[in-house]
């Protein structure tokens, strides 16, 4: 499941709207599919932080799909040249994944670290 494309007109950016939109975006993919990977890409250093935060991690682009209609979306960014002679290894966007596996095995692992260290 993909989440991109998020662009605030420049006159209200500041306000928090980028976090209050990709938040409820981020909970309502995790609510319709909530065993679905999440992903997205960006140049945006907000948006980065905003993802972060909501439990995404900075992946190499070949971890997040082979399907060509997500990567046709990317035909009209500036740099999609990059992207393509690179054969989508490269580009000059991040590519950030949420694993509801991974989180959930993590939250495992920090519990049973807890319960190991009680004496």
């Amino acid at each position: 499941m993909a989440n991109s494309g998020l662009i605030v007109n420049p006159e209200f950016r500041g306000l928090g709207l980028g976090n209050l939109i990709k938040k409820a975006a981020f909970e309502l993919s995790r609510k319709k599919f909530p065993n679905s990977k999440l992903f997205g890409i960006t140049t945006s250093p907000a948006v980065m932080k905003i993802n972060y935060h909501l439990g995404y991690r900075p992946v190499t682009l070949h971890q997040l799909t082979d399907d060509e209609e997500f990567w046709n979306g990317c035909k009209s960014c500036v740099n999609y040249d990059i992207l393509m002679r690179t054969n989508r290894l490269h580009c000059l966007c991040t590519g950030m994944l949420y694993d509801p596996l991974e989180k959930q095995n993590g939250k495992e692992k920090n519990i049973k670290e807890q319960v190991g260290t009680v004496s």
